[in-house]
């Protein structure tokens, strides 16, 4: 791949890590705000680990469960690794193959995404300003009406529309072989200059889609539920989950 075929992928991740950094910031200067997101996207995590938990249950599918849940997800500050890849991204654009460029702006572009959606719930989830957040108590039916205020359901189909194509192309990638040997060669060199979170995510995540040996049935099973999920909550459903309350 040439150099100027990267730059689009390469361009687009750039935009995308300086809108994340914006939004990190955000959340960073207000500690109350911050505390309530926390707790808001532990429970999403607890409610995606149950809707999922049968694919999970499979050795087949568990390390995508996990991929997905933890690494897309889960309640970590990953301000850092950001902050290293974009630094970084001159050296990526050098040490990287384009698709694996486009595959980690795929997956910027679903956290930033999933970041300002979350962010978005965080007062229609806690209208009280003055509240310990500590004390605030999430279950389906509070989650729900949260959702419905923010009214983001185009927003939030294009998430699961982001899921999919980051799934695709993790599929797709998995089956070329100079690909994936090309990925596990930059891992030493990734370290030196500041990329192994991220080599280590991309590395996560190819690995989980090559131990599927194929993955049709669990993309289009997340994609379904959640699809599922989403509508539900949209035509006022206050379970749309269809597993009872989950509580902190």
């Amino acid at each position: 791949m040439t150099r100027a075929s990267k730059q689009e992928p390469a361009t687009r991740l750039r935009h995308l890590l300086e809108k994340n950094r914006a939004l990190a910031n955000m959340e960073q200067a207000d500690p109350s705000f911050l505390a309530r997101l926390r707790q808001l996207q532990r429970w999403q995590c607890e409610r995606l680990t149950r809707s999922h938990a049968d694919l999970a249950a499979q050795p087949r599918y568990a390390p995508g469960v996990a991929f997905f849940i933890d690494d897309l997800y889960a309640p970590r500050d990953f301000s850092a690794r950001d902050a290293d890849v974009e630094q970084a991204l001159p050296y990526m654009v050098r040490l990287l193959p384009a698709k694996v460029l486009a595959t980690a702006a795929d997956a910027m572009a679903l956290q930033v995404l999933t970041r300002e959606l979350d962010a978005a719930m965080v007062p229609a989830l806690f209208p009280d300003a003055d509240a310990d957040a500590a004390d605030g108590h999430i279950d389906t039916a509070r989650y729900a009406k949260a959702y419905r205020i923010c009214n983001a359901f185009d927003d939030r189909r294009r998430q699961i529309a982001l899921l999919q194509t980051l799934a695709e192309r993790l599929e797709g990638y998995v089956h070329s072989p100079m690909l994936y040997a090309t990925l596990r060669m930059a891992h030493t060199p990734a370290k030196l200059i500041g990329l192994g979170d991220l080599q280590a995510f991309l590395e996560r995540g190819f690995s989980a889609f090559r131990h599927m040996r194929g993955s049709d049935h669990f993309v289009r099973t997340i994609v379904d539920r959640e699809t599922r999920y989403l509508e539900a909550i949209a035509a006022g459903s206050s379970d749309p989950f269809q597993s009872g309350a989950l509580s902190q």
